[in-house]
Order: structure tokens, then sequence, then C-alpha cells
């Protein structure tokens, strides 16, 4: 899975569960923008990249898509940014990100 799929996954999940805010996942299922993309890299929103069972490729791909939105977004955490916005505006950054990541794939 490519850090291009976590982004473009995440926004999938988010736009077909709900988004949440100042938590992961929230009783109702619904997801913040990290809890997004880790339920997309490691199959559970609480799972963090540092667990030992995490591959070293997989939490490679995970912080690039991280990156990849803390660069979308400016100054501000992805965490704390996402808590701020409607699920729209979220959805849309995840896919920009996504685009950006994978145009930069195409030129590489």
């Amino acid at each position: 899975m490519s850090p291009a799929d976590i982004l473009t996954g995440a926004a999938t999940l988010i736009e077909a569960r709900g988004k949440c805010a100042r938590q992961y996942r929230d009783d109702d299922g619904r997801l913040c923008t990290i809890g997004a993309m880790r339920e997309v890299a490691f199959g559970n929103a609480l799972t963090a990249p540092t667990h030992y069972k995490i591959d070293a490729a997989t939490r490679e791909h995970y912080l690039t898509a991280h990156q990849a939105m803390q660069n979308g977004i400016g100054d501000r955490s992805v965490t704390n940014w996402s808590d701020d916005q409607p699920a729209e505006v979220v959805v849309a950054a995840l896919r920009t990100a996504a685009a950006g990541l994978s145009t930069a794939g195409a030129r590489s």
C-alpha cells in the first residue's frame, strides 16, 4: 500500500463513516484524519506507527502520508487542524495530498 493509497483510503473512510474530533475513533465509528490514516495503514485507528508489530515499509508509507498532509496544511498539527475542519475539507485535503504524492511519484 502506497502513501497515496493511505490518504485516499482515509478520505473514503471519512466519507463513509463520518468525521470526529478530539479522538482517533469515536463510539459511533467516526474517524479523525489521523485515525482514518491509521485505520487504512494498520487496520486499527488506535494503532500507533511505533507499535512493535508494524513492519518498516508500512511505517514508512504511513509517515510519508502523514508528512504529505502536514505539508498541505501548514503550521498546525494534522490532529489540531482536523479537529477544526468539517469532513468535506478534510476529505478534500486528503485527496489533494494523495494526488500530490501520485504526481511526485510519476515525475521520479
